[in-house]
């Protein structure tokens, strides 16, 4: 623990709570509402603001007058959205989910600062349970954000399209499991152009043809096996 660090957490959410959980030992951490933000210790060194994007200048004006620094947890919002002397961004690059455990160790912080002194601190705080403190600006961060939602977000819902393709065959979505797995093994090691498999980097035509036609009832996800399989053809320069 680091002596007297006292660390204030504003929200109700997945962030909020797996935040809390990683300071817990490491710090005196203190969780607020932040509708209401009763529980509010003042003083304190940090304030994580863990809200809604379109939530977070409205939660930082209410605490804007306290002596801290006040930092946002979002990959999407700039630093320039805090007003005040020490503010900075927090920015645990993760997918958090209520009763899913995580190894906090392995979660990468992105951290931004008003000055070198809110960026030594904010580095501080992450070293407390991560591994990897990375300096990020608000555009690289915003791009940032933006991969890890083609890599995470979007890559759930096709697993989704997986599942309900599986429905009426008496194939349990878990037999998928290990394959996303070495999917993601495999990018240890190389990249992602070098990992890609399956008929549209092969090649196969008539696979691909066939599979619409099993998708004709669902324009939507034909268009989207369409799109994609178009993308992999593009990227390894298949005809």
């Amino acid at each position: 623990m680091i002596k007297n660090l006292k660390i204030t957490i504003i929200g109700n959410g997945n962030v909020a709570n797996h935040l809390y959980s990683a300071f817990k030992g490491a710090a005196d951490v203190n969780k607020v509402d932040s509708r209401t933000l009763d529980g509010l210790n003042q003083p304190t060194d940090v304030i994580l603001i863990c809200v809604s994007d379109n939530a977070i200048e409205e939660v930082a004006s209410r605490v804007a007058d306290i002596d801290a620094i006040i930092a946002h947890t979002s990959g999407s919002v700039s630093l320039s959205a805090l007003k005040g002397k020490k503010t900075g961004v927090f920015y645990p690059l993760q997918t958090f989910t209520k009763g899913v455990e995580l190894d906090y160790k392995e979660i990468p912080v992105f951290i931004e600062g008003s000055d070198p002194s809110t960026v030594s601190k904010l580095k501080e705080v992450g070293s407390l349970f991560s591994n990897k403190i990375i300096m990020a600006d608000s555009e690289s961060r915003k791009k940032l954000h933006l991969a890890s939602v083609f890599a995470c977000n979007f890559t759930n819902a096709l697993a989704g399209i997986s599942e309900e393709t599986l429905k009426d065959t008496g194939i349990d979505f878990s037999v998928i499991l290990p394959l996303m797995k070495q999917t993601i093994n495999k990018l240890y090691k190389l990249s992602p152009k070098e990992a890609q498999t399956g008929p549209a980097v092969r090649g196969d035509n008539n696979v691909i043809e066939d599979h619409l036609k099993m998708l004709a009832s669902n324009p939507g996800v034909q268009e989207i096996y369409k799109q994609l399989s178009q993308l992999i053809k593009e990227r390894n320069n298949v005809v």
